[in-house]
């Protein structure tokens, strides 16, 4: 664990790749955006959570569909 501190930044990559993380070490790792997304990647993520980030993602594309471009946005088209 103290590998996941550790100053260069590769080492930090390898320790959160290793499947023998434990999940709730895992999990913090994905309320950090430096470390997240090696995280979300590391084979012992458990399902359940997998799915939860999923949704989230599908609630967030969903709501982001539905805003109107601000006041004044030129068309992209």
């Amino acid at each position: 664990m103290r590998l996941l501190s550790d100053p260069a930044s590769h080492v930090r990559a390898t320790a959160i790749h290793n499947p023998q993380l434990p999940a709730r070490v895992l999990a913090g790792l994905l309320h950090d955006r430096d470390t997240a997304c090696a995280a979300v990647t590391n084979p012992a993520i458990p399902i359940s959570v997998l799915n939860r980030i999923l949704a989230a993602a599908a609630a967030a594309v969903a709501a982001r569909r539905r805003t109107p471009p601000p006041r004044g946005a030129a068309a992209l088209v």
